[in-house]
């Protein structure tokens, strides 16, 4: 194999276990010995948009959101939330999820259940802007609609420390 017909492959490997590690060298190794399955590059990201309460709850508040989807190492198809809400300037956590990405269908989902709150988050992708609600289970009653545009991560407040956030499910 001459060198420039390697190079394609090569960038692209290397691009996906930049995604992968996330930046992380020490991960790289890693990568590289076990084939990465990576989500598709669309989800993955930080977006910010608006979180709005539906249904009849009246301690629901209407909110700024900012979401980070990144891949799961070793799952395919799968990708990992962190949400945040903005208040008073700052990037509040308010937790992670693990979603199932439907590349297909361009659709994200996860049902959870976090204290007594059982419900559904489903999103779809359209290019850079993602739409979807939360339904509480198990009376399907509407909890929020969601709708965010994909954002570089210096367009948002600083991202709290990964130990800040509660697993949700």
């Amino acid at each position: 194999m001459k060198i420039n017909q390697a190079k394609p492959a090569l960038i692209r490997f290397l691009f996906i276990a930049a995604l992968v590690c996330c930046c992380n060298p020490s991960l790289l190794c890693h990568a590289a010995a076990t084939p990465a399955h990576p989500a598709p590059p669309s989800v993955l990201g930080t977006w910010k948009g608006e979180s709005i309460c539906t249904g009849n709850r009246p301690a629901c508040k209407n909110a700024v959101a900012v979401y980070r989807f990144e891949p799961v190492p070793g799952k395919s198809g799968v990708v990992l939330l962190f949400a945040d809400k903005i208040i008073d300037g700052q990037r509040v956590p308010m937790g992670k999820l693990e979603f199932q990405y439907d590349e297909a269908k361009g659709t994200l989902s996860s049902e959870f259940t976090k204290g007594q709150t059982h419900g559904l988050w489903q999103f779809t992708v359209s290019g850079d802007t993602m739409e979807g609600t939360l339904v509480l289970l198990p009376t399907r009653e509407p909890g929020r609609r969601v709708k965010v545009k994909r954002v570089a991560e210096d367009q948002v407040p600083a991202a709290p420390g990964r130990d800040m956030y509660e697993d949700g499910k």
